[in-house]
């Protein structure tokens, strides 16, 4: 018993020394079951719980510090370039949807079928050069999609890609690095696949717009002025066919200053004009691996 009493009065005093010298032990998250740590020639045993306090980026990771803190999550980084017909206009698209006044959702618009998308991704002000929003997918060379691999960001009047970080480019969160093959899905142009798989992160993008093999397989990208090559218009209820069913949509569907799977074009009108834009499409049919 004496012995016991001695370790621990040693105990206490150690402890005490520890709470003066602190800057010992290097920086911890203290996680809510406890841990154990050494430093300056101390033990101690804590089993002090902590909530969320903290979300940091670094590099391809990310961490929460807290309570229920989960494992790092690799970010890989996507970039590439794409152009949708409706919009095209010599070289850039135009961006309507924000002129004069803007109905582009500040939410993502893919969470319903045939996406059945359930991101979160959202911006608090759209920047004046985004044309709408996209939705993107990595698949594996299986063409299998993969854990992390699926995201929504904004299209920009260049063809480029932004994340709503604001950074270039999409952040596959939870997506490890590695060879992948890209679809590119449009709300209502048909989707296309990347023609052979991305290494990512890739430091240089992917251009769709340069040929129209930059698609994998037969006839999947619209000519365009300029020698330039885009996504086809009027595959309005993205099902990966443009087919009469998507005339059908378009029929049903009216309105001026709105934001419309129906708007080819991307005016925020229905008219003449988007009909205009599907019927020379009509019966183009996207590859098995972008259809639902």
């Amino acid at each position: 018993m004496k012995t016991l009493k001695h370790i621990f009065a040693i105990l206490i005093c150690s402890l005490f020394s520890f709470s003066v010298f602190a800057q010992s032990l290097s920086p911890q998250v203290v996680a809510s079951g406890g841990g154990y740590a050494t430093g300056g020639g101390y033990s101690l045993s804590y089993t002090i719980g902590e909530p969320v306090t903290a979300t940091l980026t670094g590099g391809s990771n990310i961490l929460t510090q807290g309570f229920h803190q989960p494992d790092l999550q690799a970010i890989v980084k996507m970039l590439a370039k794409v152009f949708l017909q409706g919009p095209y206009n010599g070289g850039t698209m135009n961006t309507t949807l924000q002129s004069p006044t803007s109905v582009l959702p500040l939410t993502q618009p893919y969470s319903t079928s045939p996406w059945n998308y359930n991101g979160l991704e959202n911006i608090a002000t759209a920047p004046a050069n985004a044309v709408d929003w996209l939705y993107v997918e990595l698949r594996d060379g299986s063409f299998n999609p993969v854990a992390g691999g699926k995201r929504a960001v904004l299209l920009l009047s260049d063809g480029t890609l932004r994340d709503v970080d604001g950074t270039a480019g999409a952040t596959f969160i939870g997506a490890v690095p590695g060879n992948y093959y890209l679809i590119v899905r449009h709300r209502n142009h048909l989707a296309v696949m990347s023609a052979s798989q991305l290494s990512l992160p890739n430091g240089t993008e992917y251009d769709f717009t340069t040929a129209a093999n930059q698609a994998l397989g037969t006839n999947q990208q619209k000519p365009l002025q300029g020698g330039l090559f885009g996504l086809y218009s009027g595959d309005f209820n993205s099902d990966g066919v443009i087919s009469v069913a998507d005339f059908n949509f378009y029929t049903f569907q009216s309105g001026v200053n709105v934001y419309n799977d129906a708007d080819a074009n991307l005016d925020k009108q229905i008219t003449v004009a988007d009909f205009n834009l599907y019927q020379p499409n009509a019966s183009v049919i996207g590859i098995q691996q972008v259809r639902y």
